[in-house]
C-alpha cells in the first residue's frame, strides 16, 4: 500500500494561545509539511483547493510545481480540484502542464466541495454540481485525448476543433480521481473508468466498503482495460502514548470540526454537534486514526482487511496544531506506522 501526505491549508488560530500566524508563514509552514513527504516515503503529495475562507489554498497546482521542483519522484495530486468552480480547458492546460514539467507525475483529484455559498459567488447553481462535474469530466478526458475536439455542453462555450498544448506526458491522460462519498457517486466514478477518493469524516466506518465495492463492481462491469484505484483519506494524530493523542484531539479536532461542519450547513460554531464517529477516539470505528503507533496501525489494518485499499493519505496539519506537534505526529507514523504496510525493501 503508498501513502500520500495531505493537506487543506486551514489557517487557523492556535485554540491553546489564540494566536494565528500570518498567511504568509501559513503558506511557509504547509510547504515545511510537504517538504517532508519524500524523505519520509510518502509517494503522493495531495493538496486541497477551497475559496473564500481560513481554508487559505486556492490553486494547489502552486504548490504541486514547487514540490515537483523539489522532489523528482513524488507523485503530485490535488484533495480535490472543484471542478465545477473551473473551466475544464483551463484545468485541462495547467495539469498537461503540470504533467510535462514533473515528467508525468500529476494527478487530478475531482470533487464538487462542501460548502454552498461557494457556489453563489462563483454564479453558480449548487443543485448542478453533479452535472457541472460530470460534463467537466468528460471535457478533460477527451481534451487530454484526442486533437481537433468538437465539443458542445450546457455549462461553457462550444469548441471547434480545438488540440489543446502541451499534451500530457502519461498516456492516455494523467490519473484522474473523483471524491466519492456513496455508493451511487462512487458506481457513477466507477462506470468512468476513474480512480476513487473518499474521505473517512465523511460518513461512518461501515459504509466505506460499501462504496468500494459499489466502485469496484461498476468499474468491472464497464470493461475497463486498466486497473481500479482506491485512495482513502483520514485526519491521523500519533503521539507515544494513545492518552496523549485522545487528549490533544480533545484540545485540536473538537473546535475544527465544529467550524467545519458550521461552514457547511450555515450554523453558528456552538450550536453544531459533532457526530460520535468523531468524538468517540477511542471507539474502534472512530473516523479519526489516532493513538499510540501501534493503535494507529490496528485502526488501519481493520480499514484494509475491510476493503480494497491502494493508498492511504494522511492529512494531519489540521486546526491551529503547532509545527512540532505536526511534526513529532510526522515522525511517529513515517518511522513506526507506514512500514508495516509497506513491502520489505520500501524505505520508511
Amino acid at each position: 500500500m503508498d501513502f500520500g501526505l495531505l493537506t487543506l491549508g486551514d489557517h487557523r488560530a492556535d485554540p491553546v494561545t489564540g494566536e494565528r500566524t500570518s498567511q504568509a508563514t501559513k503558506h511557509q509552514e504547509i510547504l515545511d509539511y510537504l517538504d517532508f513527504a519524500a524523505p519520509a516515503g510518502f509517494s503522493t503529495v495531495i493538496v486541497g483547493e477551497h475559496h473564500f475562507s481560513d481554508f487559505i489554498v486556492s490553486v494547489p497546482q502552486v504548490f504541486l510545481a514547487w514540490v515537483a521542483a523539489r522532489h523528482p519522484s513524488v507523485r503530485l495530486a490535488t484533495g480535490v480540484t472543484l471542478l465545477p468552480h473551473h473551466d475544464p480547458v483551463r484545468l485541462a492546460e495547467d495539469f498537461a502542464t503540470l504533467d510535462v514539467v514533473s515528467g508525468g507525475r500529476a494527478e487530478v483529484w475531482v470533487g464538487k466541495g462542501v460548502e454552498p455559498l461557494v457556489y453563489e459567488q462563483f454564479g453558480q447553481d449548487a443543485s448542478r454540481a453533479i452535472a457541472m462535474q460530470d460534463e467537466g469530466l468528460e471535457l478533460l478526458r477527451r481534451l487530454w485525448t484526442e486533437t481537433d475536439v468538437h465539443w458542445n455542453g450546457e455549462f461553457r462555450p462550444p469548441l471547434t476543433g480545438v488540440t489543446l498544448e502541451p499534451r500530457p506526458v502519461q498516456q492516455p491522460h494523467p490519473p484522474v480521481f473523483v471524491a466519492c462519498s456513496s455508493p451511487e457517486s462512487a458506481t457513477s466514478a466507477g462506470a468512468m473508468g476513474f480512480g476513487l477518493t473518499a474521505t473517512m469524516l465523511a460518513f461512518p466506518r461501515k459504509v466505506l466498503p460499501r462504496v468500494v465495492e459499489a466502485y469496484l463492481e461498476a468499474f468491472d462491469a464497464a470493461g475497463h482495460a486498466h486497473e481500479p484505484s482506491v485512495t482513502v483519506n483520514c485526519h491521523v494524530h500519533v503521539a507515544p502514548t494513545s492518552q496523549e493523542a485522545y487528549d490533544h484531539l480533545g484540545i485540536y479536532q473538537f473546535p475544527f470540526q465544529k467550524w467545519v461542519f458550521a461552514k457547511r450547513f450555515g450554523l453558528d460554531p456552538a450550536e453544531v454537534e459533532l457526530p460520535p464517529r468523531i468524538t468517540e477516539l477511542d471507539a474502534p470505528d472512530c473516523a479519526i486514526m489516532c493513538g499510540s503507533p501501534d493503535e494507529v496501525v490496528d485502526r488501519i489494518g481493520r480499514i484494509v482487511e475491510s476493503c480494497r485499499v491502494d493508498r492511504f493519505a494522511y492529512q494531519g496539519d489540521y486546526g491551529g496544531q503547532p509545527w512540532p506537534l505536526i511534526k513529532r505526529s510526522l515522525d511517529l507514523f513515517a518511522t513506526s506506522v507506514m512500514p508495516t504496510f509497506q513491502p520489505a525493501g520500501v524505505p520508511a
